[in-house]
């Protein structure tokens, strides 16, 4: 007789129900595209049309699973990556990717919050603040724009020791339940919130930062006041 096995825990059976839900709508449009594509002959645009949408979907799951093979290394949370970043050039980056979307402008406030060094790796850092931009966007309410802003906040001395990039919107503009994970505590990797409370993508982007020795939080439970990536300045300003 095989020996019997064991109940999963509630944190194995709540990662895995994160990973569904994450991976379900990329397959669900993938799977629609291809049924509609093959149900009759269409024009070479049409089918053009169609594979772009497919390629949207495809590259959608290979974000997700680059995401669970972050989450899976070894945690080394807390401490203050060796690398730095410069602000400029992550939202170089991101102005690039959305320039041809009026629903995403950007602000620095004051200019110089721009050009600051941070700690963390430049790319993995886009990447976070690219994630927060595309959970934003899929979970408004209204079609109010976002704003994405980086300022300076002061340390003790009176320095700007720390550079928030803040996603942003209006009020009212995402539904009350959208960043309720991320207003539970200070910080997402904060253990008294669940190891697996928070959506898989969001909990993808709190990794990078606390692996950069920042945070990731909201102003308020609703989304209001923006959600804010703390990062550490590499050299007080």
């Amino acid at each position: 007789m095989s020996p019997a096995r064991e109940p999963p825990s509630d944190e194995l059976a709540s990662f895995a129900a994160a990973v569904a839900h994450d991976l379900r709508t990329p397959l669900a449009a993938l799977s629609g595209e291809v049924d509609v594509a093959l149900r009759r002959d269409r024009t070479a645009d049409a089918y053009r049309d169609a594979l772009t949408r497919i390629a949207g979907s495809v590259a959608e799951l290979v974000e997700l699973t680059g995401d669970l093979s972050l989450l899976g290394e070894p945690g080394d949370d807390g401490r203050a990556s060796p690398t730095t970043a410069r602000i400029d050039a992550i939202l170089a980056s991101l102005r690039e990717r959305y320039a041809s979307n009026a629903d995403v402008v950007f602000a620095v406030t004051p200019a110089a919050a721009a050009a600051a060094t941070v700690t963390g790796d430049e790319a993995l850092l886009g990447r976070a603040v690219t994630i927060l931009v595309q959970y934003a966007l899929a979970h408004r309410r209204t079609t109010a724009g976002l704003v994405i802003r980086a300022a300076c906040r002061e340390d003790p001395a009176g320095e700007c020791g720390w550079i928030d990039v803040i996603v942003d919107a209006a009020p009212g503009t995402f539904w009350p339940h959208t960043w309720r994970a991320l207003g539970q505590t200070a910080a997402v990797g904060d253990p008294a919130a669940g190891s697996f409370s928070v959506p898989l993508r969001l909990r993808t982007a709190d990794r990078i930062v606390q692996r950069s020795g920042g945070s990731l939080h909201v102003a308020s439970a609703d989304g209001a006041g923006g959600v804010h990536i703390r990062l550490r300045c590499a050299e007080p300003m």
